[in-house]
Formats: structure tokens, C-alpha cells, sequence
């Protein structure tokens, strides 16, 4: 079955989604209430077919990927997530089979993090589709958490685990051979449907002094935190959290080069005062999220190496996604 009308379509599913100052998506803009004491942060990120997901992967996990890419934004930025409004390109070959499931994807991570659209746009595209969302969250005033606070001295950490993402892509594309199956699903699992570590956003905003989330890749991502404070990190090789299936491969292998800089992690980078650590490992032990110390903050600015145990630099010709 064909697409129903722009109008059609908004009204039968994405109104019933709608928060409650959007006027049920009715109007050419929304009302926001921020609540006293509170700041607004706002984030927008895009994906489109072919460049960020594969045109026929499950409409679901178009949804969700497009939202989870902006809740972790604003979380890396100590911020709570709010609403948000969804501007969606859609191609003239997509059925409305393919629009109720990314509508169930949207639903569904709507109820499971709390969410509301409070507005967007619906566009036809030569190819596509393509999501574009802008995600609005709150932080506490004075509390939001950039990449420029960091300073010489504090502990860089990392959650979670870095290249599930772009491993998984390989997975996709079948260009990456892995012990057994269960690794390869779940990588495939991650880069379809990012699992970003929200429940970090109040730890960040109490004891951060700069923070980021990974998209474009860890080291190219972790040399823009460097870059945007002023310092630089040396982080041995082997304090980095990579899947467990890398252990046995050399540390020039292909796998380790693209889980160091494919991206799609949406895992956080953070700097922690060093007199601070020891309270931030304390409030997160509850969170069950696994955190990992790099590197301490040098004075070298911009400047991010990968040192191996015998001191051997690890070179790494591109270091993160770029789109142009």
C-alpha cells in the first residue's frame, strides 16, 4: 500500500505521539516550558540511507537509531531528555507497511525513555529515507557539560566498550570473519540499534569537567575533546575497552584500526577532576555501567597517542568517519 497524504499521515501516526504543547501537531510550532531552575539543551543530528543505515534495514531500527543518537548527545551532556521534533524524508517506494513499523520503532522507544514529539516536517526525497531530529533535554543551571572544560591533570574515562558499532557494520556488509556467531550478532545488534549509557547524564553533570559522546569514532572524537580544552592524552593501548573476540589479533590488525576510529559507539568520553574520581566511581557502582580509566591529561594540546606496552606509537592513517 502506497504512502497516505502528507496531512493523512501526520495525523494518523504522529499525532497520537504528539506532547502536550504541540497542539496535537496541528500548528506550525510548539510551546516548551522550561521549569525553574532548570536550562535547555538542544541537539540535532540526522541520518540518512546510505550513508548511516542501509535502506532496507528494519524500519524500527531506523526509528530508534535516529532517536538514540540524540538522547546521546544531550546525556553526554549531563542533560535529561525532554521531547523532540522529527523531520522525516520519505521516497515515493516506501509503503506505509514500511511507515508503521518505523512509526511502532518511534512509539516504542518513546515509552521506554519517556518522550513526546512536539513537532516536525514530512518531505518527499529523491532517495531516502532520511530522519532528521532535533532532541531537547534539561540540565540543572550552570550544570551543562562541554568538551572545553577539561584541564590539565584531570582522568579521561571511557563507558562501555568502543568499536561494537562499527564492527557491526562490517558484520552488515560481510566484510569482517569472527570466531562465532554470538559475537556477530551482537555487534550487528549495536550498530542497528545504538545502546547509549543515559543512565551516565547525572554523573556527568555532577562530576564532569568536559564530556562527549563517540559517533564518528574514539580517537577522532577523543582528539576534538583535546583539541576543544586546550590539552592532549597518551593512553596505553591496552587500557582501551575493545571486544573481548580482538584480544588474539595483532595490534595493527584491520578489526583493531576500525573499532578505534569507525564510530557509531554512542558510547561517552569524560574528563574527571583527579580529587573528584574517587566520589565519581563511588555514585556510579549502583548504575552497572562499565567505565574504564585512559589516560591522564597532558599539556600538549590537541594531541592524542596510542601507545602500546612497549612503547611502540600506534598510527592510525584516518582516525574517525568524515562526511566530506
Amino acid at each position: 500500500m502506497s504512502l497516505p497524504g502528507e496531512f493523512e499521515l501526520i495525523e494518523r501516526y504522529f499525532a497520537p505521539l504528539a506532547s502536550e504543547g504541540s497542539f496535537s501537531l496541528r500548528d506550525d510550532a510548539a510551546l516548551l516550558e522550561v521549569p525553574e531552575g532548570k536550562e535547555l539543551v538542544v541537539t540535532q543530528d540526522a541520518i540518512a540511507a546510505g550513508v548511516h543505515f542501509f535502506a532496507d534495514d528494519p524500519p524500527d531500527t531506523i526509528a530508534k537509531k535516529a532517536i538514540r543518537v540524540n538522547l546521546s548527545d544531550l546525556a553526554s551532556k549531563g542533560a535529561t531528555p525532554l521531547t523532540f521534533s522529527l523531520a522525516l524524508g520519505l521516497h515515493s517506494n516506501l509503503t506505509e507497511e514500511w511507515l508503521v513499523g518505523f512509526v511502532d520503532g518511534i512509539a516504542e522507544d518513546c515509552s521506554k525513555f519517556s518522550l513526546s514529539i512536539c513537532g516536525g516536517d514530512t518531505f518527499k526525497v529523491a532517495h531516502g529515507p532520511v530522519v532528521s531530529i532535533t532532541a531537547f533535554g534539561l540540565v540543572d543551571k550552570g550544570s551543562y557539560t562541554s568538551r572545553l572544560g577539561a584541564s590539565v591533570g584531570d582522568e579521561l574515562f571511557v563507558s562501555g566498550q568502543v568499536g561494537l558499532g562499527a564492527l557491526g557494520l562490517r558484520v552488515r556488509k560481510g566484510t569482517v570473519n569472527l570466531p562465532d556467531q554470538a559475537s556477530a550478532d551482537s555487534f550487528l545488534s549495536r550498530y542497528l540499534v545504538p545502546e547509549p549509557p543515559l543512565k551516565l547524564a547525572s554523573t556527568i553533570s555532577d562530576y564532569a569537567s568536559a564530556s562527549m559522546d563517540i559517533s564518528d569514532g574514539f580517537v577522532g572524537d577523543l582528539e576534538k575533546l583535546a583539541a576543544a580544552s586546550g590539552l592532549g592524552f597518551d593512553i596505553p593501548f591496552e587500557s582501551i575497552p575493545l571486544p573481548s573476540v580482538l584480544d588474539n589479533m595483532p595490534q595493527d590488525a584491520m578489526e583493531i584500526s576500525v573499532a578505534l576510529t569507525g564510530g557509531d559507539d554512542y558510547q561517552f568520553i569524560f574528563t574527571v577532576p583527579a580529587e573528584r574520581v574517587d566520589d565519581m566511581l563511588a555514585s556510579t557502582k549502583a548504575l552497572d555501567i562499565q567505565l574504564s580509566h585512559l589516560a591522564t591529561a597532558n599539556d600538549r594540546p590537541g594531541s592524542v597517542e596510542i601507545k602500546t606496552a612497549d612503547g611502540r606509537h600506534i598510527d592510525l592513517s584516518n582516525k574517525s568517519w568524515r562526511h566530506f
